[in-house]
């Protein structure tokens, strides 16, 4: 019996941290014209982001699939080189944002990971901490002298319990472990305190702080003699440390500037943003019960609303290049850009932040440019592994406007549907890969599909059926019908890469097509077929282009080596943890694109 599909999603701060085999790693699985695909990407993409179930659960199966995919996405960008599609200059901005991250990640690791140094005595402390669990009783104040004469009244027995009741602060003891607080200095204050004793007042950021410990407990569950307890340690140690080191680089690399955004253009900016997502989303200027989430497509209509001349003026002055509002614009698709409200002033200061956020990671890419890291092939490598992808997904998607849908292809497909197996999904659309990550999450934690939907589904001609596309012939929708026919009902699949975004969909039911009265469709229905249409269109048109495209660019695929690469088995959602702060997919996602290979192999024992 098949369970659902659903993936875990974990994250990793440093891609070298992925264990391949050392001597098989840069080996090559396969040779497309002078580029290649080694052991080491395909394991990495393999078991790093999700690879679906392909047409089998079979491993050995599912590994020449995955590669025969990851082949067809580098076949599309080749071609979309030969193009020279990465001068257009969405393509080359969106490109150059990618490359900033990797280069200000590359200046992290010089200038913060290699300065930390742990020493014996505080791993010992740590351990020695780290089976501790603490209740704490807390007094806190924003008035140095008010905190003060608190405590001396405190020295004099005054009961705690009833300072905490006059202030009318909790009187429940906060449970405290090792690794709690951010602050150092206010770990070691609590952990050194005695039963019953109170800390002497101190600061942490803007607020003043008292102590008391109420109780000291032991957790069983760790054991400090073991490498767990030791790696979870080490890890805050080394967290503190690079926040602190991080922190004071970025305090000596801003010191003395004073940048500000050209208030004009950041009006005009915020004004256009706000009216666009005030019309996704339905919402008015009033603050919203979840977080409105900018996406790429948000991001693409503002482009495309504004005057060019607005576009490229000068928006923030850095040093010898300004920045512009299409720089600012092409930044926040890299990043979770996220609004609590559209009520116009609060907006106007999360967006402010959002700016000031961007001239600081817009400096920090500055000094490792000056720092000459976008040549190190580190860099070059994690670009050119997303360029690949990108460029291949920009072409792809450039033919879905040569997609027409006639009257005769409809009135066949209706009749098509009366005969062929019918299969029935809920499905969820999104158009950006966090919303992805909280699906699986939800699923993950027992959410029902169906609510999900509703919540997050943007297929504009489902939204009322609440995701469902009711019953439609599986040979038809591409990749959704032809991998719905092979499922389960119940079992849910994805997500799946589609034109429109990331689809993750539910069969709900399955049945042989019955030969019924000629139905004329209404409104609703034509737009459904032709969506459906639409999609199997585009499926067979990528699967020629890439059989013409692997006979252009002559392919090489060893699959002896193939099937000893060893995998995990872990097909899970990855992030990778940007130095100076962010984060992107580990790996891009492979869109399932191997059909195509059984025909090129066929054409090619054809004398």
């Amino acid at each position: 019996m098949k369970f659902p599909i659903i993936f875990n999603i974990i994250f990793i701060s440093l891609i070298a941290s992925i264990l391949v085999n050392a001597q098989d790693e840069k080996k090559f699985l396969a040779k497309i014209s002078s580029d290649k695909i080694t052991v080491e990407e395909f394991q990495n993409r393999f078991d790093y982001m999700p690879h679906l179930n392909y047409s089998s659960t079979n491993i050995d199966s599912i590994k020449k699939e995955f590669l025969y995919s990851l082949v067809a996405e580098r076949l599309w960008s080749l071609e979309a080189d030969e193009l020279q599609i990465d001068t257009i200059e969405s393509v080359r901005l969106s490109l150059k944002s990618l490359q900033n991250l990797f280069v200000k990640d590359e200046l992290y690791k010089e200038v913060v990971e290699s300065k930390i140094t742990l020493t014996t005595e505080e791993i010992s402390k740590g351990l020695s901490r780290i089976t501790r669990i603490l209740s704490t009783l807390i007094i806190t104040l924003s008035d140095s002298v008010k905190i003060q004469d608190l405590y001396n009244a405190l020295e004099k027995r005054s009961s705690f319990d009833s300072v905490l009741n006059v202030l009318k602060m909790p009187t429940k003891p906060f449970e405290v472990k090792y690794g709690s607080f951010e602050d150092e200095y206010m770990e070691e204050t609590l952990f050194s305190l005695t039963m019953n004793e109170i800390s002497q007042p101190f600061k942490n950021k803007s607020n003043w702080f008292i102590f008391k410990l109420v109780d000291d407990q032991q957790d069983e569950s760790i054991d400090p003699s073991k490498d767990h307890a030791r790696n979870i340690v080490i890890k805050k140690l080394r967290d503190r440390r690079s926040q602190k080191i991080g922190r004071n680089f970025l305090d000596s690399l801003l010191s003395g500037k004073s940048i500000a955004a050209d208030r004009r253009l950041f009006d005009l900016l915020s004004d256009e943003l706000l009216k666009i997502l005030m019309l996704r989303t339905g919402e008015i200027e009033i603050d919203s019960v979840t977080d409105i989430q900018l996406s790429e497509k948000d991001v693409l209509k503002v482009l495309s609303s504004l005057r060019e001349s607005d576009l490229n003026a000068d928006f923030i002055n850095l040093d010898i290049k300004p920045a512009t509002i299409k720089d600012f614009l092409y930044y926040t698709i890299y990043q979770k850009v996220s609004f609590d409200s559209l009520n116009k002033n609060k907006f106007k200061l999360s967006l402010n932040r959002v700016v000031k956020k961007f001239i600081e990671d817009e400096i920090v890419a500055r000094e490792g440019y000056k720092r000459n890291l976008d040549n190190l092939t580190s860099v070059k490598n994690d670009l050119q592994l997303w360029k690949n992808y990108y460029l291949s997904e920009v072409l792809m998607n450039s033919y879905a406007d040569s997609i027409k849908i006639n009257n005769d292809e409809v009135q066949e497909f209706i009749s098509k549907e009366q005969r062929s197996l019918q299969v029935n999904i809920l499905e969820i659309l999104v158009d950006n890969i966090e919303d992805v990550e909280k699906i699986l999450n939800e699923l993950n934690a027992g959410k029902d599909f169906k609510d999900l939907s509703i919540i997050y589904n943007k297929r504009e001609w489902t939204k009322q059926s609440s995701g469902e596309w009711g019953f439609f012939n599986s040979s038809m929708a591409g990749e959704i019908g032809r991998i719905a026919a092979d499922l389960e009902v119940g079992q849910i699949y994805g997500p799946i890469k589609v034109p429109e975004g990331y689809s993750i969909f539910k069969l709900i039911d399955k049945k042989e097509g019955e030969i019924q009265k000629q139905i004329i469709p209404d409104n609703d229905s034509l737009k459904m077929i032709k969506v459906k249409l639409a999609l199997s269109k585009m499926n067979n048109l990528i699967n020629n282009r890439t059989i013409s495209l692997a006979k252009k660019y002559k392919i090489n695929l060893d699959e002896q080596l193939l099937n000893s690469v060893e995998t995990s088995g872990l097909n899970t959602f990855t992030y990778r943890f940007i130095g100076f702060g962010g984060k992107i997919a580990a790996f891009p996602i492979t869109i399932p694109m191997y059909e195509w290979f059984k025909e090129y192999e066929q054409n090619k024992e054809i004398p």
